[in-house]
């Protein structure tokens, strides 16, 4: 699941989710939420990493940030 479909599913905005996360700015989680083929689109530093698992519960994997290839 994408760190976006969870905030919707959640109904936080990108504010409280950057709070939530530690993230000085919520522009920095909304550049984590695009999607990967989008220009500004980032990936969350490891500590930041660690806190979205967490907060998640594990909805939310690092490798749910990068591009999944099909063989």
């Amino acid at each position: 699941m994408t760190l976006n479909q969870w905030r919707i599913k959640k109904g936080y905005s990108y504010r409280l989710l950057a709070k939530m996360v530690g993230a000085s700015h919520a522009s920095v989680v909304r550049r984590w939420c695009l999607g990967m083929d989008d220009e500004d689109f980032m990936i969350p530093k490891p500590k930041y990493m660690l806190q979205i698992l967490e907060l998640t519960a594990g909805e939310v994997q690092p490798n749910d940030f990068y591009i999944k290839r099909e063989f």
